[in-house]
């Protein structure tokens, strides 16, 4: 955009600097006026990339990204969830025109990306995550060849539709280390139809990765996994991890503390008779009642099953993960 200038810096970063601690602080105000779960933003760390920053016509800040680069090898478990390249760029975004510093941060960003020796070929993804309600940011991605691939909701305590009952030949209950088989099975449904989506990779090995974790799970007293199962035959589950074992979704949200959902599957011909929000409700209320601020899990925004009904469940987006596929389709 005109009157913006983008600078690589190859030096510290400039956390401590009084203009860019003007600008976090700036960008901290405008996310508790858009959406008060929203934390406020980090401000930028030594990386093995270099930072990217923006500067307005005045010359002062207006825009910082962070660059990361994840590779996972064949047999890592993070193969199964998404391309074996991902390019990350943290933005934090401020000023008086975002949308302008924020085209003019990706644009420096697609610069960057082209210089790179490796890892932009077929199988690469460009990525950044962005504030739901933050609008002022969906052009930019747009003209950029950025699409919203994936939602992380949040829920606070106590909000939903109120309990319900399973159908009369179902019953819910909390996994065994017995259920292993079972549980595994639910899990692999679900992968194989998150695969349409485009999130999910499932390997010659995922199977016996899904194994090795639903195990370890399901020593642990409780489990916070919940099985649905109708006339004995095992239909649904959800899984939930505590805040003991979701310390990586707390810097996310201001509130907490904060459990996650990782799975919640029904199985496709159970599907529609309630056995999904019967599951979840028994989440919730175990959750509310041991004092758990809000709940998030993550959906492919393409699921045309999985939006609708979380937000029946009372979780609204928070954070939207960008995507464009392979890295160098950034424009």
């Amino acid at each position: 955009m005109a009157g913006y200038v983008a600078r690589v810096r190859h030096d510290d970063p400039p956390g401590g600097a009084p203009e860019f601690k003007l600008l976090v602080n700036s960008v901290a105000r405008r996310w508790s006026e858009l959406d008060p779960l929203l934390p406020d933003p980090s401000h930028p760390r030594q990386s093995s990339y270099p930072l990217l920053t923006v500067t307005d016509p005045r010359g002062k800040p207006a825009a910082t990204g962070t660059m990361h680069y994840s590779w996972y090898q064949p047999g890592e478990v993070g193969r199964t969830w998404g391309v074996p390249d991902q390019h990350w760029l943290t933005p934090v975004v401020g000023g008086p025109d975002p949308e302008g510093a924020l085209d003019s941060l990706l644009s420096s960003w697609r610069e960057q990306l082209e210089q790179l020796p490796t890892g932009t070929g077929s199988e690469s993804a460009a990525l950044l995550t962005w504030p739901s309600r933050d609008i002022s940011g969906i052009r930019p991605m747009q003209r950029h060849g950025l699409q919203p691939f994936t939602v992380l909701a949040a829920r606070r305590q106590r909000r939903g539709v109120p309990p319900s009952l399973p159908p009369r030949d179902v019953t819910i209950r909390l996994s065994e280390p017995q259920d292993i088989a079972a549980v595994v099975g639910l899990v692999m449904e679900e992968h194989r139809y998150e695969e349409h989506f485009g999130g999910v990779f499932i390997q010659s090995d995922t199977a016996e990765q899904t194994r090795r974790v639903v195990a370890r799970a399901l020593v642990r007293r409780p489990s916070w996994i919940w099985l649905a199962e109708r006339r004995g035959r095992p239909v649904g589950l959800v899984w939930v991890s505590p805040p003991s074992r979701a310390r990586w979704v707390g810097p996310l949200v201001r509130t907490g503390p904060a459990a996650y959902i990782g799975y919640a599957i029904v199985a496709d011909e159970m599907r529609g008779q309630g056995i999904g929000t019967a599951l979840i409700n028994e989440a919730h209320q175990a959750m509310d009642s041991q004092g758990i601020a809000v709940t998030l899990l993550n959906y492919a925004v393409l699921n045309p099953v999985s939006g609708p009904f979380w937000h029946r469940m009372g979780y609204r987006p928070l954070w939207t993960t960008w995507e464009t596929r392979p890295a160098l389709a950034l424009r």
